[in-house]
């Protein structure tokens, strides 16, 4: 596998990437009703998940279903709507229950710490670039116990800068203090993580079944893998 410079950053996507967005979901939600059941007339843990689902929409929320700037605000306001509340819970509180619980029932992706303990020890530094709130980026990597793998953590509230404009992702390799050619960035989105970390001049790989490629992405984008334990060969 031809490389243009050794790899010595490995860069991570968050969402459908390090976590299942879609199991972390159901965690949340399974959460959510144990939590408040003496408050509701009716504990529908499926109907529960599919309000977050609709919202949060695997982390790539619609505009038009966001009723307030954040997913959390906006998951709040419609649990409060459209669930059968015997004691109704406050706004306020709802919206925090949801940045402070979510990332504690975060759903780790299959061989996501082993990966990340292989890698640590092999000395690469490592790092995560995410859209989304700085504080709910946290929350969920120290709630899998991620964290201390990570010499970087940026988001794009943190920056000012969304994936996929490339100034997120050289704000990070001039963080970790490494040429962009030297960095693979692991990802599940065509166009936010693959093309944006590619023009950035870094290498990229896309972990496929979150995204549907067109024709022209199926043709363009020729580093696949479908589990992360299968990112070595990209390494060596």
């Amino acid at each position: 596998m031809l490389k243009i410079m050794t790899i010595r950053a490995v860069l991570f996507d968050l969402d459908n990437t390090l976590t299942h967005r879609d199991q972390s979901v159901a965690a949340y939600a399974e959460h959510l009703a144990s939590y408040y059941q003496q408050h509701l007339n009716t504990v529908d843990v499926a109907h529960i998940k599919s309000i977050v689902n609709r919202i949060d929409n695997g982390g790539y929320p619609k505009k038009e279903l966001l009723t307030y700037p954040s997913i959390g605000a906006s998951v709040a306001d419609a649990l409060q709507q459209e669930l059968e509340w015997q004691q109704p819970v406050d706004f306020d509180e709802l919206t925090q229950f949801w940045f402070q619980k979510f990332g504690q029932f975060a759903v780790a992706m299959n061989g996501a710490l082993e990966l990340l303990k292989q890698l640590k020890q092999q000395q690469y530094k490592l790092a995560v670039v995410s859209n989304g709130g700085h504080a709910t980026r946290l929350n969920i990597l120290n709630g899998l116990g991620f964290a201390p793998y990570f010499d970087a953590v940026i988001s794009s509230e943190l920056v000012g800068i969304s994936k996929p404009k490339p100034e997120i992702f050289q704000h990070t390799s001039q963080k970790l203090k490494v040429d962009p050619e030297a960095c693979l960035f692991v990802g599940d989105h065509p166009v936010n993580d693959i093309y944006g970390a590619q023009q950035a001049g870094m290498q990229a790989v896309l972990l496929e079944g979150f995204h549907p490629l067109n024709d022209q992405q199926q043709t363009n984008i020729r580093h696949k893998i479908q589990q992360l334990d299968q990112l070595w060969p990209y390494l060596k």
